[in-house]
């Protein structure tokens, strides 16, 4: 009898640590799952404060704002009575002007904003880097950050505009294929490959390559069909998913039509409209 109470009591010790021992590890398991989830979404965070420095820095190209107006500030000299000095006659105002596309000069380019700008990628790699490496994002991929951004420093010192284009969407592909290892959202990651398409066309109009926009452009469509069969979670998403792909095909007939500034105006549109629907 004695036996057979040990035996019992054996069992239950046994089958409660085995209860206990999966809790745990469904615990560990949860934990674990919660930690990746919000790296993930830190990391996105991060690559679309990138995607936004790529793209800004793109459009500085060509002064292309996704604004239609800026503010510059001027000072206006006013009669002096004779006894003023001129900065006791003064006036510093601000006034607003026109920012658009047709009457700006593509060539007259800000080259010590933008070497600013990407000299601070550099820092802003560091943290980015440990965290896609924790998410186990394809290495050689992450090794190619830093050697394109050498390329697009050295192309900025030679100020040499079309390279610098190239280089930057380059820089932007690799941010779509880090999003292909990191997101789990398929829509996420086919409006980014259509993003990296769409700014290789824009990069190939500085070059006149328009067999390569037109091809660029082709890809972009295909890419961003992808999505129209997919469902929609609010009415707001259905309305800019139509309007992206409109615009699409009027960035087609523009390649078509081969006149940069019409281009131009129709890629700030799409480009700005693609970029909220992954904000």
């Amino acid at each position: 009898m004695k036996k057979y109470i040990i035996t019992i009591v054996t069992l239950f010790a046994i089958i409660l640590l085995s209860i206990g021992g999966y809790f745990l590890y469904s615990n560990a398991k949860t934990k674990e799952s919660s930690s990746t989830t919000t790296l993930q979404a830190k990391s996105m965070s991060e690559i679309n404060y990138l995607s936004t420095e790529i793209i800004e820095m793109m459009n500085g190209l060509n002064n292309i704002s996704f604004s239609n107006f800026e503010i510059q500030n001027k000072t206006i000299e006013a009669e002096s009575s004779g006894n003023e000095t001129a900065s006791e006659n003064s006036i510093d105002t601000s006034v607003m002007q026109f920012d658009n596309i047709l009457t700006s000069d593509n060539n007259d380019i800000n080259w010590k904003d933008l070497k600013g700008r990407v000299e601070n990628m550099y820092s802003t790699w560091t943290t980015v880097l440990i965290d896609l490496t924790t998410l186990n994002v394809n290495r050689d991929n992450l090794l190619k950050y830093n050697s394109l951004l050498d390329d697009i420093v050295l192309e900025m010192e030679k100020e040499d505009k079309k390279q610098t284009l190239i280089k930057l969407a380059d820089l932007y592909q690799l941010l779509a294929q880090y999003v292909n290892d990191v997101s789990q959202d398929s829509t996420v990651k086919s409006i980014f490959a259509t993003k990296s398409n769409v700014l290789y066309a824009y990069a190939m109009v500085g070059n006149e390559d328009w067999n390569k926009v037109r091809e660029y452009v082709s890809t972009a469509k295909q890419e961003f069909s992808n999505n129209l069969t997919n469902p929609v979670e609010n009415m707001a998403n259905f309305d800019s998913m139509n309007k992206a792909y409109i615009l699409l095909n009027e960035l087609a007939e523009d390649s078509n039509r081969e006149e940069e500034k019409i281009f131009y105006i129709n890629y700030r549109s799409l480009i700005q409209e693609l970029e909220t629907m992954t904000a």
